[in-house]
């Protein structure tokens, strides 16, 4: 997939065939670094018009309990806006950064209405994001 964001510690992909986004974290993140490229994937994914959502964690530490409130109280109201109809997380090989996630996904149940399975492989949870059934139309 292509790089459209890129710092040393988080790589963000576009699959324009698979409409999906995919944040590829490369290691520790403090919060300003966090913050700045999960804003950054929201932008992105409203501008390619992205239906399934790689949450890449494999080589993400531990997310600081400060981070965990704000990713659901600000960051995960606007990520429901856009549409997604999977979202595939890849875990973390940290069971801290698990069990955060964990927590995470357990607070925004009023912002997932949509799919989500949880991969160890990245190249099955890319598969199955770009696999997302188009919306029934309403008649």
């Amino acid at each position: 997939m292509p790089i459209v964001y890129h710092t040393p510690l988080v790589q963000l992909h576009h699959d324009p065939a698979g409409a999906t986004i995919e944040t590829e974290w490369l290691g520790f993140v403090n919060s300003e670094q966090l913050r700045a490229a999960l804003t950054e994937a929201l932008r992105l994914a409203r501008q390619h018009g992205a239906k399934g959502w790689i949450a890449n964690n494999t080589l993400l530490r531990t997310i600081r309990p400060a981070d965990q409130d704000w990713i659901n109280q600000e960051w995960f109201p606007e990520f429901s806006k856009l549409g997604m109809r999977r979202l595939a997380i890849v875990e973390s090989q940290d069971a801290l950064n698990r069990m955060g996630i964990t927590t995470i996904m357990q607070r925004a149940t009023e912002h997932i209405p949509f799919d989500t399975q949880y991969f160890t492989d990245a190249a099955a949870a890319r598969r199955w994001a770009a696999s997302a059934p188009a919306p029934v139309a309403n008649r």
